[in-house]
């Protein structure tokens, strides 16, 4: 697998989502310790998060609901709706099948 048409790399991105729950939750004023009782997460993985972009999925997903921004999360890897006749063909495909 490349990464070489990403223009940052994965760890760039993953601090970028780190730094922008950080922002979101300051901007609710909510401190790492409040955030840990809403989430269930600890304030020590909330601050490697925020620092460095690592957390399970499961603890995004606990962080995400905490913050009220479930839906984003649920919307990744979603397929758009298809734009031209072709995608909408793909759409249909199952796998296996021709």
């Amino acid at each position: 697998m490349s990464f070489m048409h990403l223009l940052r790399s994965p760890a760039e991105l993953a601090r970028e989502v780190g730094s922008n729950a950080k922002a979101l939750r300051l901007s609710k004023n909510l401190s790492r310790k409040t955030l840990a009782e809403k989430s269930g997460v600890s304030e020590s993985t909330i601050k490697r998060f925020e620092m460095t972009g690592v957390v399970t999925l499961e603890g995004l997903i606990l962080l995400a609901t905490a913050l009220d921004e479930l839906t984003c999360v649920a919307k990744l890897f979603k397929p758009e709706h298809p734009n031209t006749y072709e995608e909408l063909k793909n759409a249909k495909r199952k796998r296996g099948t021709r």
